[in-house]
């Protein structure tokens, strides 16, 4: 079980203004490294928004002094080298890779990755699919929830869980299991995390429109 949970913060709706990082890495299905950081988001948006601010806590002058998107990237960067790509709804973090790194004028990478909310949907039977929620049902635990280090964390030991409760010790069989298709970023062939085929627990209906599912 060889993977890379992230999670994102930012300043604003706009996914090109991330304020905060988490990166954890599992390595046969133990984690290796937690890193995460702050940063000035890319180009002009520095601007926080109150309802960003209301989730996170943080606001411009937690970042005045901290490095840069630009210069927090390469640290991000190669920690995904590698290895597929874990967030609970990967959708909004690979968002924020390929949004901020067009802002700041920077290459996107090519990832494999997958979704623990699409998994957990699958997995679970919950009336919310909300991290906090998923991470109890799971038996895990979240420390300090929408910090990126604890979010990442969390949605590591999710999968892990899930892992588990399957007996299937690689991200590609977790997923299979539920006949869940990896996504892909960029390259000739890019798709999202999805369910191939509805089945198991997946008759259960879909978050409403506009839920918060970080």
């Amino acid at each position: 079980m060889d993977f890379v949970a992230i999670d994102w913060e930012t300043a604003s709706a706009f996914r090109g203004s991330p304020c905060a990082v988490g990166v954890v890495t599992v390595r046969s299905g133990v984690v290796v490294e937690a890193w995460g950081s702050l940063m000035r988001p890319p180009g002009a948006h520095v601007h926080f928004d109150e309802a960003n601010t209301a989730v996170h806590g943080l606001r411009e002058e937690d970042v005045a002094s901290a490095s840069s998107f630009e210069e927090v990237w390469p640290e991000v960067a190669r920690r995904l080298v590698g290895l597929p790509v874990v967030a609970h709804n990967a959708r909004f973090d690979i968002g924020v890779i390929q949004s901020a790194t067009w802002t700041a004028g920077l290459r996107s990478p090519q990832m494999t990755f997958g979704c623990t909310l699409v998994l957990s949907r699958q997995h679970y039977d919950l009336p919310s699919y909300t991290l906090d929620a998923v991470v109890e049902a799971a038996g895990a635990v979240l420390d300090n929830h929408h910090e990126a280090v604890a979010d990442a964390m969390a949605a590591a030991q999710v999968l892990l869980r899930v892992g588990e409760d399957l007996g299937m010790d690689s991200v590609q069989d977790v997923f299979a299991a539920y006949e869940i298709e990896l996504g892909r970023s960029g390259g000739p062939d890019p798709r999202p995390c999805r369910v191939e085929r509805q089945r198991g627990t997946a008759s259960r209906a879909p978050e409403p429109e506009g839920a918060t599912l970080w």
